[in-house]
């Protein structure tokens, strides 16, 4: 056996038929070095391997796999449809893992229990295990029986009760008899009871077998119904609510049931809605009487006097804030019990853990008394070799209860960060009264347990993409110090990477290493999607998307797509995508984009090439930098331009989204800007430097509503007395900008009335989304944008301004909206308004 400690590398081998992805041994044999310089790097290997689903044994310095004990297939027979769900469940708790006995054993008397319950008396299930190619094939037998079918229905129950119960159970004449049927029958014929007012009923079910012979044995089924009396529930001195509003509050037909614990939960629902709603006196008392042919229970209500709180004494509205919600309404119990419960936590929080506060009314006013006690203070925290954890708090504030759990979890989370994840922490409080104050010392006592290093890191699954493409995604190292964190980054990375359509990582501790077994399965070789539409700035929409993962195995994730807009133009782009690389933080990619645009002045087509690098700095920053060369052709125009234009630009995009969600966001803001440099040492016909910046900002007030902002600013400014090509420039007005206004409609003009677009532009929206179904919300909205010549004529006067109305229905990817907006000024040839029918959010 390799000794821990030694560098020197091992074979892992596999017998005929055990089945080894080369791949995981050429992982474990490049590793072994770095895992065999801390500890018994066979035994580990032999532990994760045996985790995989491998029989392994030792030999001559080698590991040998054996066996693949994975269960590749489960295959049932003769099982009868009822057990559709049951066998899916199954087959989701056996296959593709080992085969371990005690859960195929579960299954098995979990399909039993099913079969049983579903008519079936006396089933049986026989299990085998068989191999197979590259592991076991778990074969399910039934032999299901007789099952047991309905042919007569016998009812004993009262008059009024027997018509009903059979037409209930009438159902499952002719059908197998099934216990959840049944309970379900049984629940609604009690409901039905207790709709007619009578309580404690008893619905029992059973069956007798008539004959037994064949597949079916017919059965007669019984029901035996008690219903006992009906009860009528009365309330007396109920001047101010109705009796039905009042009904709602007892708890009789909620629970199906009466007792006198009903009857007392009852009475308390009553009394405590009386003082909920400006009756702070008010008493209820129950009672329950027998009468000829049913049982009267009777509420006696004493409402005593409506109150309207004027006044709060004993207490400072300035240091309190929250007792004003109590003043100039009807007194609530539930009210002022939340703002005592308010002003109780707010103390805590200062410190006055024995804060008392107590509340009396008398007239108009409430009175409260508070007795607010020492006040606590953490005066120091006692810890011994820290292992570089920093505490989450500093001594001198006020101490509360929660501090406690939150230096543990504190402690913990950064222990099992430095290689601890089997660490125990545990703080015990000494108090000291010092004066009006009460000094806290927590003593912090550390278990840190073994040290834990990442041994093996182990992909499971890979069919295409090779191991050395893989190489920058995988951020954790052998034989580092295990770190949580570590391992959600990893994740992430690997998530990110978009070549993987399923992902989960598993940790296998050994011999203080903790192994990772990364289980991936590989996006689709070619996948595709499109979409058909009609909007009233674009027209005819066409647009179709197609995807690979990494088809020739080199990790490198390649799109085509294309969108055809019938009064816009169109664009087709390939681009691939090679997640972290050059470095691991970084993706590079690659773009070919065929563009033709369709202006109300003029027609551009365009071609362009692109490398791009995409680095995700934390979860909301991420940052591109681009180098573009696009040929471009005006066309069909009567502008004063030139009509071809060669560029060379270096951008620079950030983006922080702070949003909730990016389909349907509610809450949160978005950043974004762009800046880029054109021409100069870079080349081309046209030099110039742009800068696009715009944000977002959403919050919800409460629920269904929800506010939304936006505000854009936009500049280019030409260089060397350079021309910026006309596509280039900012145009607004359309489904996405200034709504009313036709697309690129709010631009400069030349001397013949063509849009030439500007140099510099602003935006600024506000709406307003009201949500009133799960999938339809409403929107009111203003727009307002304007497109200046030049970055020098910009001002905040005289912009294009629209108000209107929305229509959303909400889908998983985005909004399909009509928008209605009204022009606040007017353009000459254009109506008063517009409709536009888009896809997604206007911002």
């Amino acid at each position: 056996m390799q000794a821990f400690g030694a560098a020197a590398p091992f074979k892992v081998q596999a017998k005929k038929g055990a089945c080894l992805d080369p791949k995981i041994a050429e992982q474990i044999e490049e590793q072994a070095p770095a895992v065999c310089s801390f500890t018994d790097c066979q035994a580990v290997a032999k532990e994760l391997l045996r985790y995989l689903g491998f029989e392994v044994a030792e030999r001559d310095g080698e590991l040998i796999v054996l066996k693949n004990l994975t269960v590749r297939s489960v295959e049932f027979r003769n099982a009868p449809k009822v057990l559709k769900s049951s066998l899916e469940t199954a087959k989701l708790l056996i296959e593709g893992k080992p085969y371990n006995p005690q859960t195929v054993k579960s299954v098995e008397q979990l399909l039993l229990f099913r079969l049983r319950s579903a008519g079936y008396p006396s089933p049986k299930l026989k299990v085998e295990l068989q191999k197979a190619r590259c592991g076991y094939r778990l074969l399910f037998l039934f032999e299901t029986g007789a099952l047991l079918v309905v042919k007569r229905l016998k009812v004993e129950a009262p008059d009024f009760v027997k018509e009903k119960a059979y037409r209930l159970f009438s159902r499952v004449v002719g059908r197998s008899v099934d216990a959840s049927t049944l309970r379900e029958l049984e629940e609604e014929l009690v409901g039905w009871l207790v709709n007619r007012g009578y309580f404690n009923a008893k619905v029992s079910v059973s069956y007798s077998v008539l004959s037994k012979g064949g597949k079916e044995w017919p059965v007669e089924l019984k029901v035996v119904v008690v219903p006992g009396k009906p009860y009528r529930v009365v309330f007396v001195g109920n001047r101010h609510f109705k009796s039905s509003q009042l009904e709602k509050l007892t708890t009789f037909k909620k629970d199906r049931s009466f007792d006198e614990f009903e009857l007392e939960a009852s009475r308390r629902n009553l009394e405590r809605f009386y003082k909920d709603h400006g009756f702070p006196y008010a008493k209820v008392k129950a009672s329950v009487v027998e009468k000829s042919g049913f049982v009267e229970v009777l509420f006696k209500i004493e409402e005593g006097p409506f109150v309207v709180v004027k006044r709060v004494e004993g207490l400072n509205l300035k240091e309190y804030p929250q007792l004003s919600e109590l003043l100039n309404r009807p007194f609530s119990l539930k009210r002022v019990e939340k703002v005592k419960e308010e002003l109780l936590f707010k103390l805590k929080e200062r410190g006055y853990l024995k804060a008392r506060l107590s509340w009396s009314l008398k007239g108009d006013a409430l009175l409260f008394s508070l007795k607010r006690g020492p006040k606590f203070v953490l005066s120091r925290v006692e810890m011994p070799k820290s292992f570089g954890c920093s505490l989450p708090f500093k001594p001198g504030i006020p101490y509360r209860p929660d501090l406690k759990a939150q230096l543990i979890d504190s402690l913990s989370s950064c222990l099992a960060d430095r290689g601890h994840p089997d660490a125990s922490v545990k703080v015990k409080e000494s108090f000291k009264r010092e004066g009006g104050r009460v000094l806290v010392t927590l003593k912090v006592q550390l278990s840190p347990g073994p040290l834990y290093r990442f041994g093996y890191v182990v992909v499971k699954g890979l069919k295409r993409t090779k191991l050395s493409a893989l190489k920058n995604l995988l951020t954790v190292k052998p034989a580092s110090v295990y770190s949580r964190s570590a391992e959600v980054k990893e994740y992430s990375r690997l998530s990110d990477s978009r070549l993987f359509s399923f992902i989960t990582i598993n940790d296998v501790k050994s011999d203080h290493a903790v192994s990772q077994a990364i289980e991936v399965k590989e996006g689709a070789l070619l996948s595709g999607r499109g979409f058909v539409g009609y909007g009233t700035d674009s027209g005819f929409v066409l647009n179709g998307f197609y995807s690979s993962s990494s088809p020739l195995g080199w990790g490198v994730k390649y799109f085509l797509f294309g969108n055809y807009r019938q009064k816009e133009g169109y664009d087709a782009v390939f681009k691939l995508v090679k997640p972290a690389f050059p470095l691991k933080h970084y993706d590079l990619s690659y773009s070919i984009v065929k563009k033709g645009q369709i202006f109300q002045s003029f027609k551009s087509d365009k071609t362009l090439y692109s490398f791009a690098l995409h680095r995700k700095a934390s979860k909301v920053f991420s940052q591109d930098f681009k180098f573009e060369v696009s040929r471009e052709k005006v066309k069909d125009t009567q502008i004063q331009t030139k009509r071809f234009f060669l560029e060379r630009r270096l951008s620079y995009l950030q983006n922080y989204d702070r949003r909730d969600n990016v389909a349907n966001p509610k809450r949160g803001y978005l950043l974004r800007s762009k800046l880029t440099l054109a021409g100069l040492l870079l080349g081309g016909n046209t030099d110039y430097l742009l800068f696009d910046a715009k944000g977002l900002y959403l919050f919800t007030p409460f629920r269904p509503i929800t506010f939304a902002f936006r505000a854009g600013f936009g500049a280019i400014e030409a260089l060397k007395g350079s021309t910026v090509p006309v596509p280039d420039r900012f145009f607004l007005g359309g489904a996405e900008s200034v709504r009313g206004y036709k697309y690129g409609t709010i631009s400069p003009t030349d001397s013949k009335g063509n849009y030439v677009g500007g140099r510099a532009y602003g935006l600024l929206s506000v709406e307003l989304r009201y949500n009133f179904k799960n999938n339809l919300q409403l929107a009111l909205f203003y727009d307002s944008g304007k497109v200046f010549s030049t970055p020098k004529e910009f001002s905040l006067s005289d912009w294009y301004s629209s108000v209107g109305v929305g229509l959303r229905y909400i889908t998983p990817v985005g909004p399909l909206r009509v928008d209605y907006g009204y022009k606040l000024k007017k353009v000459p040839g254009q109506g008063s308004g517009r409709i536009h029918i888009s896809f997604g959010f206007p911002f």
